[in-house]
């Protein structure tokens, strides 16, 4: 009889502990979605249009600004960087708040034009692990393609910095040619132009030089003393030559080689250039038919004469010769106006206990 009793009891209990697994299994798992779900209503800085800004995303751009700000407050502040910069108030500026207001706009104005970018169809997935599956797959693929023997421009592997530079400036440049295919035409490339060619298109100015060289080089590129001395004389002798009415012309004819170009020109506003060559700052100071003295410029010496000069700012660098330009400036023109438009009519929610408690930089 207790045989049979405990026959009957047994299953009852298997199926009270079937039941209490499953049951234990369902909240676990309610939990855990629960946990998720809360996670992920916390892991972002703010939202535009209810689409999520993630932390990492902000992190991203507070890197990305902390040296501007930094400098901001070197500069007006003469403020050093001890571990109290970040909290200090410089008369009422604090470096902390200016940091995370500027990464938060840099923020928005980046997600909004992934949400163009998405409007126009150039990407479908704009999060943050969207993002970070692409760099992973693009790695990949580089990866792959090197133990191939395939080639692979760019980098071997990208970083997360870089992969996102090159991730906007290809989508930048999808999203305008979608939006201007049917806004551009050539009566409003030549409108823009006149516009704005007092701001943008002013010839920088440039002088156009002949000259007569005489190099000094020996075999191994090295400087021959002897044959220095001898361009100084032959130099010389051209100089008293011009001074007597000589043709300039004629005489660099007669002292260049074959593979010597004769004419030079040189930007006036290409400093950075201009600051490593003798002969384009010896240029710049000559008038028309002015000559130069001697100048010594990469294992030679040289003496020119100015045949042109347009000074910079005195008058405007033809349509014709620049069209595809401005028809691309107004085409960046036309997005960025188009990009600050949506930034007045966007809805942006700031998550302010992240916003708030985001830790200070170091």
């Amino acid at each position: 009889m207790d045989q049979a009793h405990q026959l009957i009891r047994k299953p009852k209990w298997v199926v009270a502990g079937v039941f209490l697994l499953v049951l234990t299994i369902i909240t676990s798992a309610t939990w855990a979605k629960e946990k998720r779900h809360a996670k992920d209503e916390e892991d972002y800085i703010a939202k535009i249009n209810d689409v999520p800004i993630s932390l990492s995303e902000f992190e991203r751009a507070v890197r990305r600004n902390k040296s501007s700000v930094l400098h901001y407050f070197q500069e007006k502040y003469n403020a050093e960087q001890t571990p109290e910069f970040w909290t200090t108030s410089f008369q009422g500026q604090i470096p902390a708040a200016m940091l995370k207001k500027q990464a938060l706009d840099d923020s928005v104005r980046i997600k909004l034009r992934q949400l163009i970018a998405k409007e126009q169809d150039v990407v479908k997935d704009i999060s943050y692990e969207g993002f970070m599956q692409q760099l992973q797959q693009e790695n990949e693929r580089r990866k792959q393609a090197i133990q191939n023997h395939q080639v692979v421009y760019g980098p071997t592997q990208y970083q997360e910095e870089a992969y996102f530079e090159y991730r906007m400036t290809n989508e930048t440049i999808a999203v305008k040619q979608k939006m201007s295919a049917s806004k551009v035409d050539e009566d409003s490339v030549k409108q823009f132009y006149d516009l704005h060619k007092d701001g943008r298109y002013v010839t920088s100015g440039y002088v156009k030089v002949q000259r007569i060289s005489i190099p000094f080089l020996d075999a191994k590129q090295h400087v021959d003393t002897f044959k220095k001395e001898q361009a100084q004389i032959e130099l010389e002798k051209v100089r008293q030559d011009l001074v007597a009415g000589a043709s300039f012309a004629d005489l660099a004819q007669a002292y260049m080689t074959t593979d010597q170009e004769m004419e030079l020109t040189y930007h006036l506003r290409n400093d950075r250039q201009n600051a490593r060559s003798p002969l384009a700052q010896a240029a710049a100071k000559l008038s028309i038919n002015g000559i130069s003295g001697m100048i010594e410029e990469h294992g030679s010496l040289h003496i020119i004469k100015c045949i042109e000069k347009i000074e910079p700012g005195s008058t405007y660098i033809p349509l014709e010769e620049i069209r595809e330009q401005v028809r691309q400036d107004m085409i960046d023109d036309q997005y960025e106006s188009y990009v600050s438009k949506r930034l007045l009519e966007v809805t942006i929610v700031r998550n302010e206990s992240q916003y708030q408690s985001y830790p200070m930089p170091r």
